[in-house]
């Protein structure tokens, strides 16, 4: 039996605000299911589960529904079944009833599992959705008592403590749940979902990420670094894909299908130890000459000290960025003026967060709870209210979750 494993979807993700990032998550899920559905043709795949997070939001726009509704419909008539567990995107953990996925379970485009399992043959497939790290006994519980006789796949949205994953999630710890417990189930493979990367293996369990279809992270992207009139590719796109499982009575053997990226997307990092702005200037331009093509996404990152007899304010990220014309370009400023003893060091920053974070230095002086609330900020910017929340606790020292502690925070009578 042949079951591909996808996760972390999110259609509706506007990464940066940019209509075409949107457009990106759309068209890599609907490639996807090209390869699906070619997948079935060629070598009868059977189902298709999806390990949490097909929604980047608990609310989806109607065009998002259209694109969600246009591939699985797809799919539905190549005879592929889709099952579905909610991630922490998709619903509300605390009030998981209303969310998406119950409207296309209602339509009759997936099966959407919460605490449930579906039969296939020999196999059986228990899907349980996100739960917090305080939760993760009733995971585990739930998991035990619906385990079938015969191949156990657990079907899960979590970190699962001791995944060695690269790039850190800012809400590994929200949503984790401890390797020793799992390991006792004695279920044959977890299809877990939450962490971005690609074929990530756990090194003790036999569960593995299937990853987002798409670049979630910037560290993710090709990255160059510029040194001597130089450019240098030190690190090439991370893949992007899902996961092919073929099942049998001698367990499930687990095969990656990569897909490509919607566009180019490159980091390129300069670093100096004098920067004078004409020089600044001329080395954008260059890499300007070489990169600016039409689509691209261009994170360029510009580090160091300012030469001696320049300010700060020398230094432009709007006129560095007008060097592009063709890519969308995020100049990130970061340099440091040369001081004398006694003296305070000044530095420049690039990008909005940058600037939201001197602004609220200004008003609020303390750089902990500055920094506490640009987290706040940046979860809320990728609908992780969970994040959110959880960052907004640690800062008052509240829990805000559950209507018994937000009643009893406000005084109120329950």
């Amino acid at each position: 039996m042949l079951i591909a494993q996808l996760a972390d979807i999110h259609l509706g993700h506007r990464q940066y605000g940019l209509e075409e990032r949107l457009e990106d998550y759309n068209r890599a899920f609907l490639n996807a299911v090209n390869e699906l559905i070619r997948l079935r043709e060629e070598g009868g795949l059977d189902t298709v589960i999806i390990s949490g997070d097909f929604f980047d939001t608990q609310r989806p726009s109607p065009s998002i529904y259209i694109t969600a509704i246009r591939g699985l419909t797809r799919l539905r008539e190549s005879g592929i079944r889709v099952i579905v567990i909610r991630g922490n995107h998709d619903s509300s953990v605390i009030n998981p009833i209303e969310n998406p996925l119950a409207v296309l379970h209602q339509m009759g485009l997936i099966q959407y599992l919460d605490n449930d399992y579906v039969d296939l043959g020999g196999v059986r497939l228990i899907g349980a959705g996100t739960v917090y790290t305080d939760m993760q006994n009733k995971l585990v519980n739930s998991l035990n008592a619906l385990r079938g006789n015969g191949i156990n796949i657990a079907v899960i949205h979590q970190y699962i403590e001791g995944a060695p994953y690269i790039y850190p999630m800012p809400n590994v710890d929200v949503f984790m749940v401890n390797e020793k417990p799992l390991a006792q189930l004695g279920i044959d493979y977890f299809a877990v979902g939450h962490i971005h990367e690609h074929g990530l293996k756990h090194p003790r369990i036999n569960a593995v990420y299937s990853g987002s279809l798409e670049v979630w992270d910037a560290r993710e992207f090709e990255v160059y670094e510029y040194a001597n009139g130089k450019l240098r590719k030190v690190k090439d796109v991370d893949p992007k894909g899902f996961l092919l499982l073929d099942v049998s009575s001698n367990g499930v053997r687990v095969n990656n299908v990569q897909l490509g990226v919607s566009r180019r997307l490159v980091r390129v990092r300069i670093r100096y130890e004098e920067a004078k702005p004409s020089v600044v200037k001329g080395d954008v331009s260059y890499i300007a000459s070489n990169m600016d093509q039409r689509g691209s996404l261009i994170i360029l990152e510009i580090e160091g000290k300012v030469a001696g007899g320049y300010s700060t304010r020398d230094f432009n990220a709007i006129e560095l960025r007008k060097l592009f014309s063709r890519a969308w370009v995020d100049v990130r400023l970061d340099l440091e003026r040369r001081v004398g003893e006694g003296e305070r060091s000044i530095r420049v920053f690039g990008g909005i967060n940058e600037i939201i974070r001197q602004a609220l230095k200004s008003r609020l002086g303390d750089d902990e709870l500055v920094s506490a609330v640009m987290e706040i900020i940046e979860r809320v910017r990728v609908d992780d209210e969970d994040g959110a929340l959880k960052t907004l606790e640690n800062l008052v020292g509240v829990p805000l979750r559950g209507s018994k502690s937000i009643t009893d925070w406000l005084g109120a009578t329950p």
